[in-house]
């Protein structure tokens, strides 16, 4: 598999904030701005206990009151301004995030997606991404200003008593080295969690999808034992978490009640030694909180961001992958005909010990119809996933036109393309948006006339909402014969140049297959066609039948001719009766 070079690697999660700061400055001022008002509030203390209590000054008092009352409506006012624009700041910033991964999944090679859960990667989108929000919520709601609060507290604090304050800010670094035991723990449990969850998440999706298998096999109780036994470990996962966390948690709260003790403590010795004013004590005691709220604001998110990092570390997992598709031409031909050549081309999946393909030479002419066949694992799926540059071959090349494909722009190759697959796959919506996907620019003449030529049109007008019916996800509501013709409707609004059927009806019942076969003829007039074909009875009308086995062609020729040469078709087709 080819690596690419040129990736530039994901910051971490604190960087990835940093790099998007001018988006969320207004944002994180605001809300740093809601604390910042609040830090005269324990000079207000002091005026009010060492002045206007003593001289009985009411009025002082008063205005004193007044201002704090002032202060907490600026207070509110920023508070509510400051989460609108987080909320919307961060979740714009989750949207691109979204959106990175999405575009990666577009050009992952598919020998790493073949080795990937649908439901891991499920997770790296949706789970991870919203641990993410969750991290990056709290990181700017509530540390940041904890940490602007704090340190503009302390400012006031020392004009107060800086011998005091320095006693506190020393003992505060060493509070926090102390925590620094905690972190590895929480970041490996954080980890081993996450890792879970992928795993619990791929297996419930992969049963969820395979339910009609499980009830039709009977065999609920061996895959709800199995889903069973990785719930079971993402709960002994979480558990261990949630420990890890309590424990910091409880350590974090004695901690900052012994330092508040120290604050009092020593203060009160100063007061009764003349050192301090009983109004500068209570001052230091109303901002205690305020200075040690940022080791209290990342004790009580703490978990949010480990989660957080963590989840944006497996998003950068993907993010970072080098495994992506190696194709970096971007030639487009002004008039695509569809004349393919195999210049003894040798591929192997990662999988197989043995190439699917080796040394293998085809040459298809514009137009022409070729159909592949042979026993499963003969390479035929392997052409059409190398033509469609879903695989690069290990050796050899392959020429569209006359051009290498290395060469070509390969999603401008692909636009030109079309595939019906044995199982069609059909996206949840109406059957208008499944057809539309091929051209979502046509105008409903263009897609009720290639609804027509596939034979579907009737049925679909017979449905209670006709062309908006919905089909439910993947198409379930629809026959497989039903959701075959769609796909041959969606494939001839496409108008491709290539054309490939694989297997399109090999598990359709007869009249099902005479009328996509049908609709396969109209689809396959002026292109080339590949089929690739088990049922040798849907091959007769191409131009050229080529015979495979073990990456060889064994045989090539009409369908007449290689079923009278006494060959290797000829044993094929007796086989099929």
């Amino acid at each position: 598999m080819k690596e690419t070079r040129d990736i530039v690697e994901s910051p971490d999660l604190i960087n990835f904030i940093w790099a998007r700061r001018k988006n969320l400055s207004k944002a994180t001022f605001m809300a740093v701005m809601r604390t910042v008002v609040l830090a005269p509030v324990p000079l207000f203390f002091q005026i009010i206990v060492d002045e206007y209590v003593k001289t009985g000054n009411v009025a002082g008092i008063g205005a004193i009151s007044l201002m704090f009352i002032g202060l907490m409506c600026i207070h509110y006012y920023f508070s509510l301004e400051g989460m609108r624009l987080i909320a919307l700041e961060v979740s714009k910033l989750i949207m691109e995030l979204r959106s990175r991964v999405f575009q990666k999944l577009q050009f992952l090679h598919f020998g790493y997606l073949d080795k990937q859960k649908a439901g891991r990667l499920l997770s790296k989108y949706a789970f991870d991404t919203q641990k993410v929000e969750m991290s990056l919520s709290s990181i700017l709601n509530t540390m940041f200003p904890s940490i602007a609060h704090a340190v503009v507290v302390c400012i006031v604090l020392a004009f107060l008593d800086w011998r005091l304050l320095s006693v506190v800010l020393v003992l505060i670094p060493f509070y926090a080295v102390s925590k620094h035991a905690f972190f590895t723990r929480i970041m490996k449990k954080n980890n081993q969690a996450r890792i879970a969850q992928e795993r619990l998440t791929g297996r419930a999706n992969e049963y969820i999808s395979a339910i009609r298998l499980i009830r039709g096999y009977g065999e609920e109780v061996q895959t709800t034992g199995s889903l069973e036994e990785s719930s079971e470990f993402y709960a002994r996962s979480r558990a261990e978490q949630m420990n890890i966390n309590a424990a910091y948690g409880t350590f974090a709260y004695v901690a900052t009640n012994l330092l508040q003790l120290l604050v009092i403590a020593g203060g009160g010795i100063m007061v009764l030694n003349g050192g301090m004013s009983v109004g500068t004590l209570f001052a230091f005691i109303a901002a205690m909180p305020v200075i040690i709220s940022p080791i209290q604001a990342f004790t009580q998110i703490s978990q949010q961001y480990f989660q957080g990092k963590e989840g944006y570390n497996s998003i950068r997992e993907l993010l970072d992958s080098r495994y992506v598709e190696a194709w970096a031409g971007s030639r487009i031909l002004p008039h695509l005909q569809g004349q393919i050549v195999f210049d003894r081309v040798t591929f192997g999946y990662e999988s197989q010990p043995d190439p699917a393909l080796k040394e293998f030479s085809l040459q298809i002419p514009n137009g022409q119809h070729v159909a592949l066949v042979g026993p499963s694992g003969s390479g035929k799926s392997t052409v059409a996933n190398l033509i469609l540059g879903l695989y690069n071959p290990t050796s050899g090349r392959i020429l569209i036109d006359g051009c290498p494909q290395e060469q070509l722009d390969m999603r401008w190759l692909r636009r030109r393309c079309a595939i019906v697959m044995q199982e069609s796959l059909l996206l949840s919506g109406s059957i208008m948006d499944n057809l539309r996907f091929a051209k979502s620019h046509a105008e409903e003449e263009e897609i009720y006339e290639a609804a027509r030529l596939a034979n579907a049109d009737q049925f679909i007008r017979d449905l209670p909402q006709g062309y908006d019916t919905k089909v439910g996800e993947r198409g379930v509501s629809l026959s497989g014969g039903q959701r075959q013709r769609i796909s041959i409707a969606r494939a001839i609004l496409r108008d491709p140049r290539i054309l490939i059927l694989d297997e399109a009806t090999s598990a359709l019942d007869y009249e099902s297959e005479r009328l996509i076969q049908e609709a396969m003829d109209n689809l396959s007039r002026g292109r080339t066609v590949i089929t690739i074909a088990h049922r040798l009875s849907t091959v007769k009308k191409a131009d050229r039948i080529v015979v495979l086995e073990k990456g060889h062609i064994m045989e090539e020729g009409s369908f007449e001719d290689l079923a009278d040469a006494g060959g290797y078709f000829q044993a094929l087709l007796s086989a099929q009766g």
